[in-house]
């Protein structure tokens, strides 16, 4: 026989510190989330990827040439001056929402024109503006370690 005695006081207690270090771990880790895929969007549209990991469709000759006049690659990376992805930023929205986006409606704009409607004069589109399986794999792992580090679990 075995006898097992718990000090519920002390559970008690241990629990209730617990659930007051939950939401700031939890806005730790959602900000550290939302960071990580700014930075995989961003990454992955420099080579000129597509959320799904395929190539941007290329640029029309007389893009190209206008292009190499100024120096910039020809490989598609919607990268003209770099405002367009440099205004990428994130906001919490509630405590376990955060949100993605162009603070600047010029920025925006030119995201949606990419990203769906279609640019140029061809209105070609190049899908970069979401996120890939192993990049959400990723994501929860990132929210998964910090939470669980800031819980100390």
């Amino acid at each position: 026989e075995v006898a097992i005695n718990v000090n519920m006081t002390l559970v008690k207690g241990a629990l209730n510190k617990l659930k007051f270090k939950i939401p700031k771990a939890q806005k730790k880790a959602m900000s550290l989330t939302s960071q990580f895929i700014q930075t995989a969007i961003k990454t992955r549209t420099a080579k000129g990827k597509d959320w799904k990991g395929g190539s941007f469709k290329p640029y029309s000759q007389g893009y190209k040439k206008k292009r190499l006049k100024r120096g910039a690659t020809t490989t598609p990376n919607l990268k003209w001056s770099g405002q367009m992805l440099g205004n990428m930023t994130n906001k919490q929205i509630s405590l376990d929402k955060y949100r993605i986006f162009f603070s600047n409606q010029t920025q925006n704009r030119k995201a949606a024109y990419h990203d769906f409607y279609g640019a140029g004069k061809g209105k070609v589109i190049r899908p970069f503006f979401s996120v890939s399986n192993k990049e959400e794999q990723k994501a929860v792992n990132i929210f998964k370690k910090s939470f669980e580090r800031d819980l100390r679990l």
